[in-house]
């Protein structure tokens, strides 16, 4: 068969765009599950308590909240593409950066690869939905995938890595620099259609969510949804292996154990997608997804054996089920690709202030009742506020970003 110029470079670039958004995903989550199991390695070297370690993993999502309003508008000035490539270098320097001294510099390290991350956070659903309009579901799935693959893997080896003799915790941070340094090249080779005037319509979004978005309980919904079910995770990536340490497991199994969690992720983020978009209400799926969390972490909590592999695989498919739900109520909720950049602006934005709350609150509750018993408790009441979110938030309703109405799909 013969292909035309124009038909072999549509099809290079868009290999490269499908590449780029699996590498963008991979550096979603990995910079932040790869810290968790490395805590008992740098907590001494670097005099870190409880609450500062919190601040560890709150910090990135303090600034997902506070820097994702200001994402649609740099996008908006600059395009899709070329945003997501700027913060890919930056990314790429504050994850070699945060590991290169004492604990200012891991804080500020890490603030700016918070800020990286919450523009691939807001502008990979858009990109999505403006390049694949008919694949919405499956490339969610896979930009899920990707995403939860490489955090798992970066849980699982950032002992075994760091115990290597000639390398240390700070390698083991740093190695993830070369994701997103693979997703500079990557972009960069995709300039020349990025910049070509036939490609900028799909890469530009306006910069703020209309007021009316603010008075939609759908909007709200979704808005909480997101940030409940981005607490539990965060959590889990910060204390969960300070909470299999006090069950036993040393700091490799600990590792491997968050690793088998994030693993659970894996088959429910490509699914999940995939039947919210088939279905005309999603309401069933938003509710098992906080079903599954709430007893997947009533098993991690009671249990010390290797049973537990069974409750963190469950609370796996939970994460997993709500995460990808909640990417797909940004399309599944709005009617354009600039109404789903503003719902995920407004849910990304106010969503991951609340799960700021959660690793930095739960470490201090830990330390004042001197146990895990109370975080627990309070990781499952967020559970069930999830499920009941889904609900609402799963409705087959499109918010209007014209008045305060929540009008019906046909």
């Amino acid at each position: 068969m013969y292909f035309s110029k124009k038909d072999f470079l549509n099809r290079y670039y868009t290999v490269l765009l499908l590449l780029a958004i699996l590498l963008i995903a991979a550096t979603l989550r990995s910079p932040i599950s790869s810290v968790g199991p490395l805590i008992p390695f740098f907590r001494g070297e670097l005099e870190a308590s409880n609450a500062m370690i919190g601040l560890v993993n709150t910090l990135p999502l303090l600034a997902f909240g506070l820097f994702s309003p200001f994402v649609p508008r740099l996008s908006s000035k600059f395009g899709m593409e070329f945003t997501l490539l700027i913060a890919m270098i930056f990314l790429s320097i504050g994850v070699f950066i945060r590991a290169s001294g004492g604990i200012e510099l891991l804080l500020f390290g890490t603030l700016l690869t918070g800020m990286a991350i919450a523009v691939g956070n807001i502008l990979m659903p858009g990109l999505i939905k403006s390049t694949f309009p008919y694949r919405i579901g499956l490339m969610t799935g896979l930009y899920s995938v990707s995403m939860n693959l490489f955090g798992a893997i970066a849980s699982g080896i950032s002992v075994p890595i760091a115990s290597i003799d000639t390398f240390d915790w700070r390698n083991a941070m740093q190695i993830w620099s070369i994701i997103s340094l693979a997703a500079v090249i990557v972009l960069l080779l995709r300039l020349p259609v990025t910049r070509s005037s036939e490609k900028k319509v799909f890469m530009n979004v306006k910069s703020q969510p209309s007021r009316a978005i603010f008075k939609s309980k759908i909007a709200w919904a979704v808005t909480f949804f997101m940030g409940l079910q981005s607490l539990i995770p965060y959590s889990l990536f910060t204390w969960l292996p300070d909470i299999l340490l006090t069950k036993g497991f040393d700091e490799s199994e600990a590792g491997w154990l968050i690793a088998i969690y994030q693993l659970g992720l894996i088959p429910t983020t490509f699914i999940a997608p995939i039947l919210a978009g088939r279905m005309k209400s999603q309401r069933l799926i938003g509710c098992s997804a906080g079903l599954l969390f709430f007893f997947g972490l009533l098993g991690v909590a009671f249990t010390s054996s290797h049973l537990i592999i069974v409750f963190l695989i469950l609370t796996g498919v939970g994460a997993g089920t709500a995460f990808s739900l909640a990417m797909m109520f940004f399309v599944l909720r709005t009617n354009t690709v600039i109404e789903s950049a503003q719902l995920s602006s407004m849910a990304q934005s106010i969503g991951y202030i609340v799960a700021s709350t959660g690793p930095l609150f739960l470490g201090s509750i830990s330390e004042m009742t001197e146990g895990w018993t109370v975080p627990f408790i309070i990781l499952m009441a967020v559970a069930l506020c999830i499920a009941f979110l889904g609900t609402v938030a799963g409705k087959n309703q499109k918010i209007s970003f014209e008045s305060t109405e929540e009008t019906a799909t046909k």
